[in-house]
């Protein structure tokens, strides 16, 4: 059902409405081809992330956006932030990629 080819951020609305449907981590994770952790941690960044965040990281991985800051890693430390700071720290983190492109 789930495909590893999916983007991660399909990846991780997949594991979160499979969860929502009764099917554990391990079990998503199987059919994912990826850890319990792994998949815990898709869910627990599409439950907690602000919208803006969300939206951004759809984005990007539709390849709508030039500059690209939303690895996975990141966004597991920001979701546990409150929204308006999650999105306070996307702005600063696009500003310095952007200067970096300008720069470079």
């Amino acid at each position: 059902m789930l495909q590893a080819s999916l983007g991660t951020f399909e990846q991780a609305v997949w594991c979160k409405v499979l969860r929502d449907r009764g099917w554990t981590g391990a079990r998503i994770g199987a059919a994912l081809g990826r850890s319990e952790g792994y998949v815990n941690n898709l869910v627990r960044i599409v439950e907690h992330v602000s919208v803006v965040v969300l939206e951004r990281w759809r984005d990007e991985q539709a390849g709508r956006t030039a500059v690209i800051v939303c690895a996975t890693d990141w966004l597991a430390g920001v979701c546990r932030l409150e929204a308006a700071r999650q999105d306070e720290l996307l702005a600063e983190r696009i500003a310095r990629w952007e200067q970096r492109t300008i720069a470079g």
